[in-house]
C-alpha cells in the first residue's frame, strides 16, 4: 500500500512541475503576443557551439560540461529612430542539438523579417513569438496523463499481484520482487534502445572532422542516498574530446565519441584512453544524423553496454529469487 501511494505521489509531483512550467511558458507567450511589430533584418545566422553543464543520472555534478550546437541568430530593427540589435530570436526553448538547420533556414543572413518588440522596453524583441502548434496542449495532456497513468498502473498491477501471489512459493516478497522486475525491464529496454541507436548511426553519412581539444576534465560529483539526501562531494575525471565538422556549409562541434554514458573514475589513468586515442589536430571521420546534423558520433558502439545487460540480469534474477521461482 505504501508503494502505491509513493508511486502516485511521485507522478503527482512530476505532473505538478510540468504544469507550473506550462503555465509560466503560457504567460510568457501571452505577454509576447502583445508586443508591437517593426521591420528588421537578419545580420548573422549560423550554428554556434556552446559549452553547457551536463546532467548526471541519480547524482549532482559540479564542473562537468558538454558541447551542444545552437542556432545563433542576430537581427537589427529600429524603434523611434533608434537602432537595436538582439539575439533572442524566439520564445521557444532550445536545449541544443535541436532543429538547428531548420531554424537557420527560416532566418538566413540578410533576410528582411518582422520583429516584435516590447513597447515598455524596446531592447527586448523576438522574431518568432509563438510556440509550435499544440505544444502547450501537449504539456497539459502529459501532466494529466502522468497522474491518470500512475493510478491505472498502480491499481491494475496491484490487482495482478494479488491474483498471482497465491501461486508463488514466497508471495510475501511479491511487492519487492515486482519493483526489481520493473527496474530490470527498464534497464533492458534502455540497453536495446542504445544498441538500436548505434546500429542506425552506422548508416549515417560520413564527413571529415578535426579534433579541436583532447584531454581530461576534472569535476565533482555526489550521489543520492536511497533514504534521501546526498553523499559527500568527491572528485572524479572523464575524457573530453571535442571535434568540429561541417555539413552543407554549416560548422558544428560535438564531444560525443560513442553512445552510452560517460565513464568517470577517481584516478585519471583509468579514463585517459579516449583522450590518448584522439589527439588535438587529428583528422577523424564523423558520422552525423542526416535528420539532425548537430548530432554526431565518432564510434558506432555503445560504451558500457555490458553493464546494462549485467544490471538487467541481476534485477530480474533478484526478482525471481525473492518469490522463490528459482
Amino acid at each position: 500500500m505504501e508503494l502505491k501511494f509513493l508511486l502516485i505521489g511521485f507522478a503527482c509531483v512530476v505532473a505538478g512541475m510540468l504544469t507550473v512550467a506550462t503555465l509560466l511558458k503560457w504567460r510568457e507567450v501571452r505577454a509576447v503576443s502583445r508586443w508591437l511589430p517593426a521591420p528588421g533584418k537578419i545580420v548573422s545566422s549560423r550554428a554556434e557551439a556552446r559549452v553547457v553543464t551536463s546532467l548526471g543520472s541519480g547524482s549532482e555534478r559540479r564542473g562537468s560540461t558538454e558541447t551542444r550546437n545552437f542556432p545563433a541568430i542576430t537581427f537589427e530593427y529600429k524603434v523611434g529612430g533608434k537602432t537595436f540589435r538582439s539575439s533572442s530570436y524566439s520564445v521557444q526553448e532550445n536545449l541544443g542539438n535541436f532543429a538547428v538547420p531548420e531554424t537557420l533556414a527560416r532566418s538566413p543572413k540578410g533576410a528582411d523579417v518582422t520583429v516584435f518588440y516590447d513597447p515598455s522596453d524596446p531592447a527586448k524583441a523576438v522574431i518568432e513569438r509563438t510556440m509550435p502548434d499544440g505544444a502547450l496542449k501537449f504539456m497539459a495532456q502529459l501532466s494529466a496523463g502522468l497522474v491518470i497513468g500512475a493510478l491505472v498502473l498502480v491499481f491494475s498491477v496491484g490487482g495482478l499481484l494479488e491474483a498471482i501471489g497465491p501461486h508463488l512459493p514466497m508471495p510475501q516478497n511479491l511487492g519487492a520482487a515486482a519493483l526489481l522486475l520493473v527496474m530490470g525491464l527498464f534497464i533492458l529496454r534502455m540497453g536495446f534502445a542504445q544498441k538500436s541507436l548505434a546500429e542506425r548511426a552506422a548508416k549515417w553519412p560520413i564527413t571529415t572532422g578535426r579534433i579541436d581539444a583532447s584531454g581530461l576534465q576534472k569535476f565533482q560529483i555526489r550521489d543520492r542516498l536511497q533514504g534521501g539526501g546526498y553523499r559527500p562531494w568527491r572528485t572524479v575525471f572523464k575524457s573530453r574530446v571535442v571535434y568540429s565538422y561541417s555539413v552543407v556549409g554549416q560548422r558544428y562541434a560535438a564531444d560525443r565519441i560513442a553512445f552510452g554514458s560517460n565513464v568517470t573514475a577517481s584516478l585519471p589513468s583509468l579514463v585517459s584512453g579516449q583522450s590518448e586515442r584522439y589527439l588535438q589536430g587529428d583528422k577523424v571521420e564523423v558520422r552525423y544524423d542526416p535528420a539532425n546534423p548537430a548530432a554526431a558520433v565518432l564510434e558506432c558502439r555503445v560504451r558500457g553496454l555490458w553493464v546494462l545487460w549485467v544490471s538487467a540480469s541481476a534485477f530480474l534474477a533478484g526478482a525471481a529469487l525473492l518469490v522463490g521461482v528459482v
